[in-house]
């Protein structure tokens, strides 16, 4: 396949200043990081970590069936905590989609659930006014191409963005990943090295052409390119670097603190440690002291629900930011 060709990928756009503004205004959204990893719930980057052969980990496809999950009630969940937007992991490192894309096989449509995760959020989050992000994974360990044809590759990944910028309605954003200038992987850099460039020019160009009130980030611990909209801080607050590979360089875009609700990012039931809404909220104030709008993470079960301590949890955080009108 040929990348993506568009008019003026000289420039790579900026979201719209009322895009901006909203996401800026908006202060607080929840992010969830689930897919087939959630089923053995021993985190996101299992694939990886256990190096598990890519046919055994497609066996995952046939257990992955969250009858549970109803997207009318995440979306209430969402009001509930006083979230303004909610962005989820469209695909994560391990190339799992949960759209139902065109373009690999590797998808939620194939699994034992059938159904289209991104197509039932989108009308359930916009009837609530809150706004949709995508997190998208420019690390991919299961495409054949990531490490064998990159220029095919890239043409895949554009052509996944253009299906999730044009099939689901209007978006706020869309968070790469999987970019990291300063790594220190040295263990199985296979998994992660590009074969080239990433060409975000045109990427960014792409989102602000069809969605031009979407903000762009890019998780690369570094400032922000060209063509992106703020800077994020995993783990940490903007200008510290606690966690260790975070920039403590601070640009002059708006910015976000990401945080965890529990222990790691996705559902980990042996490791389970939900923070108190007590926590949160100071950890939260600190946030907003520093001007950064807050991304509180959950880890959704496989069974399709959000657990009922994080649920708890974020009930109470919407609780008190209304009563003490935080």
């Amino acid at each position: 396949m040929e990348p993506i060709k568009l008019k003026h990928v000289e420039e790579c756009g900026q979201a719209s200043a009322a895009g901006v503004k909203a996401f800026v205004d908006a202060r607080y959204g929840i992010t969830a990081h689930w897919g087939l990893y959630s089923l053995n719930g021993r985190g996101e980057w299992v694939y990886f970590v256990e190096r598990i052969p890519y046919e055994k980990y497609r066996e995952r496809l046939a257990q992955f069936n969250p009858k549970r999950f109803c997207a009318e009630e995440w979306a209430d969940l969402m009001l509930e905590t006083g979230a303004k937007f909610f962005l989820i992991t469209t695909k994560h490192h391990d190339g799992f989609c949960l759209w139902d894309s065109d373009l690999t096989d590797f998808k939620v449509t194939n699994s034992a659930f059938k159904r289209d995760i991104i197509a039932e959020l989108a009308p359930a989050l916009a009837d609530r006014g809150i706004g949709f992000h995508y997190y998208y994974s420019l690390v991919d360990w299961t495409h054949p191409a990531y490490r064998n044809d990159w220029d095919a590759y890239v043409a895949y990944y554009q052509r996944q963005l253009r299906e999730l910028l044009t099939r689901y309605g209007k978006i706020g954003g869309i968070v790469f990943d999987g970019y990291w200038p300063r790594s220190n992987i040295t263990e199985g850099v296979e998994y992660f090295r590009a074969g080239g460039d990433w060409d975000l020019t045109g990427t960014y160009k792409l989102i602000h052409e069809l969605q031009p009130d979407a903000v762009v980030a890019n998780n690369t611990h570094v400032l922000p390119f060209k063509g992106e909209d703020y800077q994020v801080w995993e783990l940490d607050l903007p200008g510290e670097n606690t966690i260790g590979f975070n920039t403590t360089d601070i640009g002059t875009l708006p910015r976000v603190a990401w945080w965890n609700l529990n222990r790691g990012w996705s559902y980990a039931p042996r490791t389970h440690a939900v923070k108190s809404a007590d926590e949160i909220l100071g950890v939260m104030a600190r946030a907003r002291a520093k001007e950064a709008v807050f991304f509180l993470n959950v880890g959704p079960r496989p069974f399709g629900d959000i657990h009922p301590d994080e649920q708890a949890v974020l009930r109470e955080i919407g609780k008190k930011r209304r009563v003490y009108q935080l």
